[in-house]
């Protein structure tokens, strides 16, 4: 690492390592925005309103960009969740005589719950599909409450008047500024917390590679209802807020307002901070702000949402993140530039490559460098490992069969054993069936017939994301990480079922100390574990969006490894790597049986095959051909027939 990326590591590391300087940090932002809290708050009763409109709005969209940014459901049911807290707040008031702070815990909870019904339709449908059933939603909401009597029909509802503060507190100005500004501060804060927490990178996760995320411990089906409904929860929020801004009419929720939130998201920065935040204020300022002929309006909107798609699909936030980049870019070459000339140095990069550029730089394989399992979060469960009397067997297919179309067996009958402590090939022609055996090992495909035992444990019945807890990790012929994090951080999801608690701790994970532990310990194992395949500076830093193939292929291969697996499945871990690399995987894999790890490799070089494994599967047309060892396999007339071609 050169010194000028060393200096800026450095002050980075110092921030987050340093007690106090987080705190004075924080304690600086809070007071920042009490301040323009009370600002507003002694403000007209024009700006105020122009405000609180953007304000609220804000935690609206932070709301949506939970699951559309992180997880990928991009909603426009938000409008309809919006209008039900509304409403909800009202009538309840209104009609009822609830205190109105009485009716906040009823509102979001309620919201809540109807989120959970909208979430686990992404279970069935997902991308557009998704996006028009949540559509449909905020139109029946639309309908009902255009239509119902106790909403007040087409005309709405005046909305509830907010309390005034007692007369001691009355030099803090508008309580109903405070009260959305309290919204505000705490949407920001939960959204922001999962973002800093350890479920963040399992959102992305489950966003880009579902497989993936369930092959680390992720329960992606339960956790994306769950932050849906989180994420309904806080609309809800929104909706208790904005039913004191004035009258509740249902043109406020209709079909163009689930367009307009949506908008708010993207024009700002989708799976940004703050971009939501940007979006929002813009949104619900232009129409007062830019004071013109209604229908230059609609085209100048419609103008600048066109080129922020086009040329800033990242939003305003984006843009402003390209540029302090280039900045930072141009700060560190100066510096490298500068370092390059003085005394008794030498230029870091001899070819003159940009050090921001990770295609360009070329990190050393190390052949003779092992895995260590037990240096993990895991160490304990190695430990247990080592400690337990286990049989010879360590994985037991037995009568497994699998139709895709009914008649259509796939696999039939199959009887397949690994013996613990040893590299296992599992080898056969194309259309053979060895990926859909391996997704049944997995959990990827449900058992229909047959069982897969673990230990002498049938775990047939287990979804994927519970393979991990007995011991059990997979790759993929495709690395399927998250592009957008850097391999630390996608290595690192290999210890996500290590780590207890995630969800709850993650509403507040900045502020427990057992998280900003866990965080350190999650990211020294995940760069160690790096450097054990081969991967050192500057890789652990760098997106897995800008590494070379046989790189992710490395880093998914330590991603499965950091877990302390006693099952490893490897789906054609060689599939584009040069010979340098497949060296490299032929060493992690004896370091892996040296210490007692049992090893599944599905691949089609049939020389790495007979070279590394101790035991050879044969499959053809789903089919067991012949199962023994590699010498006794790689002679056997039929197989030479089959796959060897001889």
């Amino acid at each position: 690492m050169t010194a000028a990326r060393q200096s800026v590591h450095a002050r980075s590391a110092l921030w987050f390592t340093n007690p106090k300087a987080r705190r004075a940090t924080w304690a600086c932002a809070l007071a920042a925005y009490l301040g323009g809290a009370s600002a507003i708050a002694h403000s007209s009763n024009y700006e105020q309103s122009l405000l609180l409109v953007a304000a609220v709005y804000s935690v609206l969209a932070l709301s949506l960009d939970l699951v559309a940014g992180a997880t990928g459901l991009y909603s426009l049911g938000h409008a309809g969740l919006f209008a039900i807290g509304a409403y909800t707040t009202t009538i309840l008031n209104t009609h009822y005589g609830w205190n109105v702070f009485l009716a906040l815990p009823v509102v979001v909870a309620a919201v809540g719950i109807v989120g959970v019904v909208i979430g686990a339709l992404s279970l069935r449908v997902s991308g557009l599909y998704f996006a028009i059933t949540t559509l449909i939603f905020t139109i029946i909401v639309n309908v009902l409450v255009s239509d119902l009597s106790i909403t007040g029909g087409y005309q709405g509802l005046p909305g509830p008047t907010f309390p005034n503060f007692p007369h001691a507190l009355s030099p803090l100005g508008s309580a109903l500024v405070w009260a959305v500004a309290g919204a505000v501060l705490l949407t920001i804060t939960v959204t922001w917390s999962i973002r800093s927490s350890a479920l963040y990178p399992a959102l992305l996760a489950i966003r880009d590679s579902e497989p993936f995320a369930s092959s680390v411990g992720v329960r992606t089906a339960a956790t994306k209802v769950a932050i849906f409904s989180l994420s309904a929860a806080l609309a809800g929020l929104a909706g208790w807020t904005f039913s004191f801004l004035g009258f509740i009419t249902p043109g406020q929720f209709d079909t163009t307002a689930a367009v307009n939130i949506l908008v708010m998201v993207i024009l700002g920065g989708m799976n940004t901070r703050t971009g939501p935040i940007f979006g929002a204020v813009f949104i619900g300022l232009f129409p007062t702000v830019v004071t013109i002929n209604p229908l230059w309006q609609e085209i100048l909107f419609g103008s600048i949402f066109l080129i922020v798609i086009v040329f800033f699909p990242g939003g305003f936030v984006g843009l402003l993140a390209r540029a302090g980049r280039e900045i930072r870019a141009k700060a560190t070459h100066t510096g490298e530039a500068q370092a390059s000339v003085a005394p008794g140095t030498r230029p870091s990069h001899s070819n003159g490559s940009a050090p921001d550029e990770p295609r360009e730089v070329t990190a050393p394989f190390r052949p003779s460098v092992g895995i260590d399992l037990r240096a993990t979060l895991g160490s304990s469960t190695a430990a247990a490992r080592e400690r337990e009397a286990v049989s010879e067997i360590a994985l037991e297919v037995h009568g497994v069969s699998f139709s895709y179309v009914k008649g259509t067996k796939v696999l039939d009958g199959v009887d397949f054993v690994v013996r613990r402590g040893t590299v296992h090939g599992l080898i056969g022609p194309n259309g053979s069936g060895k990926s859909t055996l391996v997704n049944l090992i997995s959990g990827e495909l449900p058992c229909q017939e047959g069982a897969i035992r673990v230990n002498g444990r049938r775990i047939d019945h287990l979804p994927a994301w519970q393979r991990p807890a007995v011991g059990l990790m997979r790759t993929f012929q495709t690395a399927g990480m998250v592009s957008e994090l850097t391999l630390r951080d996608n290595v690192g999801l290999g210890l996500f079922s290590h780590l207890p608690r995630i969800g709850p701790r993650s509403l507040a994970w900045p502020l427990l100390p057992s998280a900003r532990r866990d965080d350190e310990k999650v990211a020294n194992i995940a760069t160690a574990a790096l450097g054990r395949v081969g991967l050192e500076e500057p890789w652990p830093g760098s997106r897995a969006l800008d590494v070379p193939h046989g790189v992710e292929q490395l880093a998914q291969l330590a991603a499965a490894c950091v877990g302390a697996p006693r099952i490893l499945v490897l789906d054609e871990p060689l599939a584009g790597l040069s010979r340098q690399e497949v060296d490299q995987v032929a060493a992690i894999l004896r370091d892996l049986k040296a210490q007692g790890v049992s090893t599944i490799v599905v691949e089609h070089q049939a020389r790495f095959i007979f070279e590394v494994c101790d035991e050879v599967t044969v499959l053809a047309a789903g089919e067991l051909v012949k199962a023994g060892s590699a010498a006794e396999v790689r002679s056997d007339e039929r197989v030479r027939q089959v796959y060897l071609g001889l």
